[in-house]
């Protein structure tokens, strides 16, 4: 009994020791590592992520003398504002199914018609609807690739990282002796936005349900993927990155202030910047009307043979106002590997 007693308090101070020890052999197994591909999945070949997130508050108002249900695309978080507030839904990303996982209040689950998520709105009542894009969405805007003037994408493609700090990559190449110089680089735009139409969605829909008003807050981050790894010490490798974004959406006939940051300048400005910046010039279009050969034939005038005055036919050609929208360009270096764009929106019925 004595010499187990023994064994066992042996046991027992080796246990420690023993533990430690396989913490110590496993460290190096915790070391976290990443590899990048340009382009890879939800990002360009700048590493450039553009993910959208919207808040929009929506009124509506049911002039009926009888409730509807109003069916809801889950598509959208939404919120309804009345009594508890306990009518809702929230989705979230699961990175391991590669969906979209719901949640649905109680009020909400028991509320369901045909099968459809939403709410009964009653007669004459007027009700406030959040519709939500949140982070947890992973929405993303595919940006546009940065192209110059190699027919492949040349330098850096691969990038890999250890514990944030950059190991290793791979750079692609353009064998061709003629080209030792591939272009000059510019601040490309990279996306063009979406035009959203809120409120031309009920009267296709339902003549007694209208829409009121709306507002909202719509965000657009951008972050450089695989930068977003750095640990941003000193010691370590930065990619700074030159490129122009622009508005990620449009609400049609909407009101859009309060941009943060402010833009740099409007995309029709932003054209012209770009020739200028890269040396070009517009080229000056000739306002002489050229004239036309004569074939020795009566000349047409706005006379008949008989004297008779014809009236011009006045064409009135259609105006189409052009779609100028903000423009920002963005250089992002040392230790910035994000930006956040966001604006407020509104739109209310009575000026259309």
């Amino acid at each position: 009994m004595r010499r187990a007693d023994g064994v066992g308090r042996m046991n027992a101070k080796l246990l420690p020791l023993l533990v430690l020890s396989l913490l110590f052999l496993s460290l190096p197994g915790l070391a976290q590592s990443e590899e990048y591909t340009l382009p890879g999945g939800n990002y360009n070949n700048l590493g450039l992520e553009g993910q959208l997130m919207m808040s929009i508050n929506v009124t509506l108002i049911n002039l009926a003398p009888y409730p509807k249900f109003i069916v809801l695309n889950p598509f959208y978080d939404f919120k309804i504002y009345r009594r508890n507030n306990g009518e809702w839904l929230t989705g979230k990303f699961n990175e391991t199914r590669g969906k979209m996982v719901y949640h649905v209040s109680p009020e909400t689950m028991n509320n369901t018609l045909n099968y459809r998520v939403g709410f009964w709105i009653y007669p004459y009542e007027t009700v406030k609807v959040q519709f939500s894009i949140t982070e947890a969405h992973h929405y993303y805007i595919q940006l546009k690739d940065y192209r110059d003037s190699c027919p492949t994408n040349v330098g850096l493609y691969i990038l890999r990282y250890e514990n944030g700090t950059l190991t290793g990559g791979e750079i692609n190449t353009y064998e061709n002796l003629n080209h030792p110089i591939c272009g000059v680089a510019y601040p490309q735009l990279l996306n063009y936005p979406l035009v959203i139409r809120f409120n031309e969605v009920l009267p296709s829909m339902d003549g007694y349900i209208k829409m009121l008003r709306y507002e909202g807050i719509v965000k657009f981050k951008l972050t450089d993927v695989p930068d977003r790894a750095d640990d941003n010490s000193t010691s370590n490798v930065e990619f700074p990155l030159f490129f122009a974004v622009s508005q990620p959406v449009i609400l049609y006939n909407a009101t859009m202030t309060d941009y943060q940051p402010p833009y740099s300048m409007k995309y029709s400005d932003y054209l012209n910047f770009i020739l200028g910046y890269r040396g070009f010039t517009t080229p000056q279009v000739s306002q002489e009307k050229p004239r036309r050969p004569s074939n020795g034939l009566f000349k047409l005038t706005d006379s008949l043979l008989s004297g008779t005055t014809i009236k011009k036919p006045e064409v009135n050609a259609p105006v189409v106002k052009p779609l100028d929208f903000p423009i920002w360009v963005v250089y992002m270096g040392k230790d910035v590997n994000t930006l956040e764009i966001s604006y407020h929106v509104e739109w209310n019925n009575y000026r259309g």
